[in-house]
């Protein structure tokens, strides 16, 4: 059995997938469809604890809308690297409190303390800090504005880097008691 990780994979119109993706693909170490990490890999929890845990959290936590509206550098001092992130302006403390929220009971011991987590999406990562600066520069020279929203969050299982989904789950629907 691999590790536990819990993402969001959101959605965005059709146009911003297909720019987001391809900037991921041509500029990130990782590629695939962007996502905000939760919940990164660790912790002893079985699978069954986890989803049954993230069920009860998204059954309280409505659907949330994002807006990322400007780039970062996160230098990674353990792989001599350095990643671009995109970051929600309208969001960002939504996508916090689901993380908290997340990070008790099984999944308190993924909890990195010496990290803050900062909602994310990855969209380069490289070993060299000029081209890092490069391109958050060139993403902050345009007026930013990539409308999306998160209405369900997954849990995954990664074995050797390759990670599988065992559960998608729907946050709330926004109504009358939330």
């Amino acid at each position: 059995m691999g590790t536990l990780e819990v993402v969001a994979r959101p959605e965005f119109g059709r146009a911003e997938f297909e720019w987001l993706s391809r900037l991921r693909c041509t500029m990130s170490r990782g590629p695939g469809e962007p996502a905000f990490t939760l919940v990164f890999p660790g912790g002893g929890a079985s699978a069954p604890d986890i989803v049954k845990h993230v069920e009860a959290t998204c059954a309280t936590t409505p659907r949330i809308r994002f807006c990322l509206r400007s780039a970062v550098i996160v230098p990674e001092p353990n792989a001599s690297a350095f990643h671009v992130f995109l970051v929600p302006d309208e969001g960002f403390g939504a996508i916090i409190r689901l993380h908290d929220r997340l990070h008790v009971g099984p999944l308190a011991g993924c909890l990195r303390p010496e990290v803050p987590y900062i909602p994310h999406l990855t969209v380069a990562s490289t070993r060299d800090f000029d081209q890092a600066r490069r391109t958050k520069a060139s993403l902050n020279a345009h007026d930013l504005a990539i409308d999306g929203r998160i209405e369900a969050i997954e849990v995954h299982e990664r074995d050797a880097g390759a990670a599988h989904c065992v559960a998608r789950v729907p946050l709330a629907r926004p109504g009358l008691f939330h």
